[in-house]
């Protein structure tokens, strides 16, 4: 408006230029600055990336060592079993005063009958003498 009037618009143009350099820098320290923002942001997503998969790792490691533990349990469980199972095999076992004892191999009950053979035993009843051994209930 002042150069169409016939003004001097040279100090206002000198202004008006300082003022566009400015803005252009402005600019250009903005674009730097978000650019770098960006860049940093990715850093820390893919830093984050990695530790998620190394805690994923690390619960992953846990979860199959415990599970190594309860299998080494349950093995531990089975050999205890599978020995008890062999020290109650079969046998016939003579004890003191005669009397003789006969277990069974694999009886899993709550209540097993057992047969008591007495040899030489009585039981007294009063006037009558009996021989010991007739079935008896023994709680497994």
């Amino acid at each position: 408006m002042d150069s169409a009037r016939g003004g001097d618009t040279k100090k206002k143009q000198e202004e008006l230029d300082e003022l566009q350099k400015k803005a252009s820098e402005l600019a250009e320290t903005t674009i730097n600055t978000l650019t770098t923002a960006n860049e940093d942001l990715k850093k820390a997503a893919k830093e984050d990336q990695e530790v998620q998969r190394a805690e994923k790792a690390a619960e992953k490691k846990k979860a199959e060592k415990a599970a190594e533990k309860k299998k080494a349990e349950k093995e531990a469980a089975e050999e205890r079993i599978e020995k008890a199972a062999e020290a109650s095999a079969t046998e016939t076992t003579e004890a003191t005063e005669g009397v003789r004892i006969v277990t069974t191999e694999g009886t899993t009950s709550e209540h097993v009958s057992i047969d008591v053979v007495s040899e030489g035993a009585l039981v007294s009843t009063g006037t009558v003498t009996e021989p010991a051994g007739k079935n008896v209930d023994v709680k497994v």
